[in-house]
């Protein structure tokens, strides 16, 4: 018996790593643990297949040398070709903050950017939300720098040329707001999802690129509650919102509150239609799966919590929610991973050691995670999670 079951390990270590996770799909959860006592490469293989990650830990790079945007803005970024932008839409000269994470070496590069409009046009914003289509990184809403009001202009930068243009938009144009999200889809939508209004006049629009309108989707089923500061990421056609603050009218702007909803809602872009996968903890359905309606999803594990300002990335198939604050400052959440498998219906969390408690974002490449956010101090800090 013995004989046997080193003569599979010795084959499965034989193998390329991608033939060992299509076996391990076949595995149960006891499989998979007797998996991972057998060898440090088949312990890594398990641990990566059920969690997502193997043995994450954090790696500080923040410094003096390292000048990083200002504070306000380090949540307005944008990933184009393993690039980092920030635009800050200042007074007198804009800029764009460029990072390049495809080099060994973390530095910033400051390009002014032309203004391509009449002078009198351009308003100074910050704050404001961007998503990506192909080489051209759209802007809308955010605090004008001139009145301290929200805003609802719309801008495109155009990376090849550093060309800052305004947007005419037609249709159901979205009211000014700030801390909303903004998201591409598909190469040619933009959905735009809560804020911070001066009134409660809709919080889901989709503007499609290619007809330059904005469309408003108040009407849907099932629309998640209104919040702003929440966390939001699109892939394959699927939009995924979590967590952020009750405060949705700016005259309140001093409200901080956490939302009571910790369940993580996905649209469907091709069906317009929203699901929500319910809290692990959630006692609001404890009946047969047969007659909970398609639109509320049970899972299972440990729940990611409430919070609000919190990461949102994906990697290896998974959703992965990292720091964020919380109602209760001595809960050790910022350290912990909470990562949901969508087929398994299952979360699972993995502490990252040495990871600090921030509101962050996270850029994910190679397997290793960027990170760049701000502190119980508000001062900026930025690090890899290396796995």
């Amino acid at each position: 018996m013995n004989s046997d079951i080193l003569s599979i390990k010795e084959s499965l270590l034989t193998m390329p790593t991608e033939a060992i996770d299509i076996i391990i799909d076949y595995l149960n959860v006891k499989d998979l643990q007797n998996l991972s006592h057998s060898c440090r490469k088949l312990r890594r293989a398990a641990r990566t297949f059920h969690f997502g990650v193997n043995l994450p830990i954090w790696k500080d790079i923040t410094n003096d040398l390292i000048v990083p945007p200002p504070l306000s803005n380090y949540r307005d970024g944008v990933l184009i070709d393993g690039k980092f932008y920030f635009v800050i839409l200042a007074e007198i000269v804009p800029i764009c903050w460029i990072l390049d994470l495809t080099q060994n070496t973390i530095r910033w590069t400051q390009v002014p950017l032309l203004i391509s409009m009449n002078r009198e046009e351009y308003h100074p914003i910050r704050s404001t939300a961007g998503a990506a289509i192909k080489n051209d990184i759209y802007m809308f809403g955010g605090e004008s720098r001139l009145t301290g009001q929200p805003t609802n202009i719309m801008y495109k930068l155009d990376i090849r040329t550093m060309k800052l243009c305004k947007v005419i938009v037609n249709g159901d144009y979205p009211t000014p707001r700030l801390m909303h999200s903004l998201d591409s889809v598909n190469n040619g939508h933009i959905i735009l999802f809560g804020g911070r209004c001066m009134t409660e006049d809709g919080n889901f629009f989709i503007y499609s690129v290619y007809k330059n309108m904005w469309f408003k989707y108040d009407q849907t089923t099932s629309l998640p509650f209104a919040r702003s500061l929440h966390s939001s990421i699109a892939i394959n056609g699927k939009l995924y919102i979590y967590g952020g603050q009750h405060n949705t009218l700016h005259s309140n702007s001093h409200g901080t509150s956490i939302h009571d909803d910790e369940d993580l809602w996905v649209y469907d872009i091709y069906k317009n239609f929203w699901q929500k996968y319910l809290a692990p903890n959630s006692s609001r359905f404890c009946l047969p799966k047969e007659w909970i309606p398609k639109e509320l999803i049970p899972t299972t594990g440990t729940s990611p919590g409430k919070r609000c300002g919190a990461s949102i990335f994906v990697m290896r198939r998974r959703i992965i929610i990292l720091g964020g604050s919380v109602e209760d400052e001595n809960e050790k959440t910022g350290e912990y991973m909470n990562i949901f498998c969508p087929l398994k219906k299952t979360w699972r969390h993995v502490k990252v050691d040495g990871m600090p408690r921030l509101e962050c974002i996270a850029i994910c490449r190679e397997n290793n995670v960027f990170i760049i956010g701000k502190n119980c101090d508000a001062k900026i800090v930025m690090g890899w999670i290396i796995d």
